[in-house]
Formats: C-alpha cells, sequence, structure tokens
C-alpha cells in the first residue's frame, strides 16, 4: 500500500472511533449524538481545525452514503396507515410551519445580504422539523403511543415527504442559479409527481414481489440487495435532476414494513449509524471553527427565526385543525427542532458550491442551537401531559 492509502486509512478510523465515541457520550446526557459528530469535525480537521484529517474526498463520499441511508430509513419508516388515521391534523399542523419557514426564512436571508438563491435555500433549510431528535424524544419520555405522541409522529412522516420535496427544490434551484417562481414551480411539480407516482404504484407492484423474494434469499443477502435498489434509485432520482437522496426514501418507503422491513431494520441500523456519523462529521470538517464567533449575531438570530416560524406556523396550522390547548403548544414545539433533515440540505448546497462556507456555518450552527433551546423546553412539557 501506498502512503497516501495508509495515511487514509488512519485518518478515517480516527474520524469513526472520535465521532462514535463523543456522538455516544453526547447521547448519555440525553444530546443528540449529530451536535458530538458536528464538533469532532470542528476539532479535528478542515478549515480550522487541527489538521488530523486531510482527506475530505473520501469523506464526503462516505458522507453521501451516510445521508442516502437516513433517507432509506426515513422512508422504511412511512407508516400509510398511521399517515390517513391523523393525516389530516398533522398536515396542517406541520404544514403551517414550513410555509412560515420559508417565508421568513428568504425574508431575513435577503435583510442578512443573501441572494435570492441563498435567501431561499435558507428559508428550505430552517423548514424541515428534526424527525429523529423528536421520535428519539417521545421515546424517552414514553409518549410516542399517545394521541400527542401519535399526532407528532405522522407529523414527521409528512414533515420528511415535505423535506424531500424541499431538498429537491433547493437542489433544482442551485442548478438553475435562480430562484424565479416559474423555476419553483415547475421543480416543486416535477419532484412532486415523482415521488407520490413513485410511492403509490411501488406500493402497489413491489410489497409482494419483495416478500416472496424475501422467503427465498438469506437475511444477508436480502438485505445487501435491496440497499443495492435503493442506492441504484438514488442514481436514477439524481440522473432525473432530483435529489439522490430523494431514491433512497422512495425505496425505504415501498418496503412492507412489517413483513420485511422489520427484518432488515437492526442490519440497516448499524449501517447507518456507522455513516451517518460520517455525514455528521464532514459537516464539522467543511466548517472553521474561528467563524463562528464572528458569525454568532447572524446564528443566534437564525436560530430565533427558525425557532418562532415553525412555532407560530405549526400554532395556526394545528388550530385550524382543530387542535386546542396545551396539545397544540406541546406538538408546535416540538416541530420547531430542527436536526438531520436541515444538516443535510444545508451541506448539499454547500457542497454543490452554491453556497459559501458562511451560509454553512449559520445554518448548521443554528440547527444545532434550537436543539439546545428547544429539546430541553419540549422535554418538560411532554413530561406533565397525561
Amino acid at each position: 500500500m501506498t502512503g497516501t492509502v495508509l495515511t487514509m486509512l488512519y485518518e478515517l478510523g480516527l474520524t469513526i472511533i472520535v465521532a462514535s465515541l463523543v456522538s455516544e457520550l453526547f447521547k448519555k446526557f440525553r444530546l443528540p449524538g449529530l451536535i458530538g459528530a458536528v464538533l469532532v469535525g470542528l476539532f479535528l480537521g478542515g478549515p480550522g481545525g487541527i489538521g488530523v484529517v486531510t482527506d475530505l474526498d473520501l469523506v464526503n463520499t462516505l458522507a453521501l452514503l451516510g445521508a442516502i441511508l437516513i433517507l432509506f430509513t426515513t422512508g422504511l419508516e412511512f407508516n400509510i396507515e398511521s399517515f390517513w388515521k391523523d393525516g389530516g391534523t398533522a398536515f396542517l399542523l406541520t404544514t403551517g410551519g414550513v410555509i412560515a419557514s420559508l417565508f421568513l426564512g428568504y425574508a431575513f436571508g435577503t435583510i442578512m445580504g443573501f441572494n435570492s438563491v441563498e435567501s431561499m435555500l435558507l428559508g428550505v433549510a430552517i423548514a424541515p422539523s428534526g424527525t429523529s431528535v423528536i421520535a428519539h424524544t417521545l421515546t424517552l419520555n414514553e409518549k410516542a403511543f399517545t394521541k400527542q405522541g401519535s399526532t407528532i409522529l405522522t407529523a414527521c412522516v409528512i414533515d420528511d415527504v415535505e423535506g424531500i420535496l424541499l431538498l429537491t427544490l433547493a437542489l433544482g434551484l442551485s442548478a438553475a442559479g435562480t430562484a424565479s417562481l416559474l423555476d419553483v414551480a415547475r421543480i416543486v411539480l416535477f419532484s412532486t409527481f415523482f415521488i407520490i407516482a413513485s410511492i403509490y404504484i411501488g406500493g402497489k407492484v413491489l410489497p409482494m414481489i419483495i416478500y416472496d423474494v424475501s422467503r427465498i434469499l438469506s437475511d444477508e443477502v436480502f438485505f445487501a440487495i435491496l440497499l443495492g435498489f435503493g442506492l441504484i434509485l438514488a442514481f436514477i432520482a439524481s440522473s432525473l435532476g432530483l435529489a439522490a437522496i430523494t431514491g433512497a426514501f422512495i425505496m425505504g418507503a415501498i418496503i412492507p414494513y412489517k413483513k420485511v422491513g422489520e427484518k432488515i431494520e437492526h442490519r440497516l441500523f448499524m449501517m447507518k449509524e456507522l455513516f451517518s456519523t460520517i455525514f455528521f462529521t464532514s459537516i464539522g470538517l467543511s466548517i472553521d471553527p474561528y467563524s463562528i464567533p464572528g458569525e454568532g449575531l447572524r446564528i443566534l438570530a437564525v436560530s430565533l427565526v427558525a425557532i418562532f416560524a415553525r412555532f407560530l406556523g405549526g400554532l395556526g396550522g394545528g388550530a385550524a385543525a382543530g387542535v386546542r390547548g396545551r396539545s397544540l403548544v406541546v406538538e408546535a414545539l416540538g416541530l420547531s427542532v430542527r436536526a438531520e433533515m436541515s444538516l443535510i440540505i444545508a451541506r448539499e448546497a454547500f457542497s454543490q458550491g452554491v453556497v459559501g462556507s458562511a451560509f454553512l456555518t449559520i445554518a448548521s450552527t443554528a440547527v444545532m442551537l434550537t436543539i439546545i433551546i428547544v429539546l430541553p423546553i419540549f422535554t418538560a412539557l411532554l413530561k406533565k401531559m397525561d
């Protein structure tokens, strides 16, 4: 082996070890591990770290796989039965917050001096809720199967679909280099049709085929084949001008969970944990930690805009759906947490060169700040719920 290859193995191994340990440490303190992974990236390398990690090409390639696995898992957890049960209320609850975030994010981006595409991307980045963080918090507090918990989780499912659409919109705007209403409408209509049609047709045709094949092959081979198809569908989506992870989400969504998904979930979980940790670390590797203090005011402002946009929008949407009282406050507040989808959008925009490092620094740090600010309040209110 050449010295370059050996160095690459050393850097990758060190990144995985340190990021995994720090992520686990954060989880012990009931904080999302993604915050720890991003901080490890800030420390280990990148523009302002200690320079231990230098091969960013390899890390970024593995980070893309991490993003694909995150969305593959998200699609696998898509539950159409829950959608029909609580879909109307959950749709209004989450969509009100998404719309408010898009408009306020764009307006505030313009005020901060971003151009039209960057401002639109800021609105897109702060719009999706942090599904994994919210679901984990509900489970820890034994509220996942309550009425409020079910509504929030269903809203998260809808939020994930809307997040995929928003990411596709973001990448389309990035490629077009403009944020005209015509471009926005074209991208939204095409991506919406592609996602809904793929899930609907695939959900009707493929589940029985997948189930029959699962009875013939070993679990290990079957899992490998499904993952391979997920990667191929990610490539197809990318070739059509959509986000690669859109294909991964669709592949996960059409797998029948009760008959097949439960079988592969634990295998997928191990891989997702590893590569998603690399993904979150890659964000830290791309940020100069010394630039964070200088952007402190803008980071705080974006965080507050993000929180209040989702909260107020959620209150309005939830009220329109007939939710009242403390339930409305708790549900709207819970959906104000941002996490993986927002980070994926910010990083994708940065990796394509559409936004600069300042945008990535502000958006990523603001996401983590929403967790730190909102999660303790949300947890405290959850404990008081019947």
